[in-house]
């Protein structure tokens, strides 16, 4: 009896397992779309960069107003530092625990380097740009995520099983 209720409890956690990976993706997705909404925010924002960052925090989602406030409470009091060193150090510091991807992350980054010493219309395009970049990695994630998450399902049960039925 007690060896059944081990055994079910491993495949219940491997099945778990594997539905906290589909989770994660779900989340990916998420954190994509709302960066896309940010991108968007940025474009209409204010006439100077602090200020187009500083609108974008009030209406973008939580999980990167920190990140646009503080970008912009740096950039209104810098006194050597550049805007690309600023969105790079904060982006390190705001959106680690966020669901991105490392390279993603660096995409971020790298907005501040090309947004700092350019004129409000190559800001525009640069942000057009990103814009267009972010809706194609949004697109192929929503592309790839049904195959994954069946797959992520589908491993942790079978690896549930499968453990189960060895150590039975």
């Amino acid at each position: 009896m007690l060896r059944a209720a081990g055994a079910f409890l491993v495949f219940l956690a491997s099945a778990g397992m594997g539905c906290q990976e589909s989770r994660k993706l779900s989340e990916h997705i998420q954190a994509l779309e709302d960066y896309l909404q940010v991108i968007i925010c940025l474009k209409g924002g204010g006439s100077s960069l602090p200020d187009a960052f500083c609108e974008a925090a009030m209406h973008c989602s939580e999980r990167y107003a920190v990140f646009l406030k503080t970008v912009s409470e740096k950039m209104e009091n810098r006194q050597e530092e550049d805007p690309g060193r600023i969105v790079r150090q904060c982006a390190m510091e705001y959106l680690r625990e966020n669901a991105l991807s490392a390279e993603e992350k660096e995409r971020i980054a790298q907005l501040g380097e090309r947004l700092g010493y350019l004129d409000r219309e190559m800001q525009l395009r640069q942000l057009s740009l990103y814009e267009s970049e972010f809706e194609r990695m949004i697109q192929n994630a929503k592309e790839d995520a049904p195959a994954k998450k069946k797959m992520y399902h589908s491993l942790g049960i079978f690896g549930g099983a499968m453990i189960a039925i060895l150590f039975w």
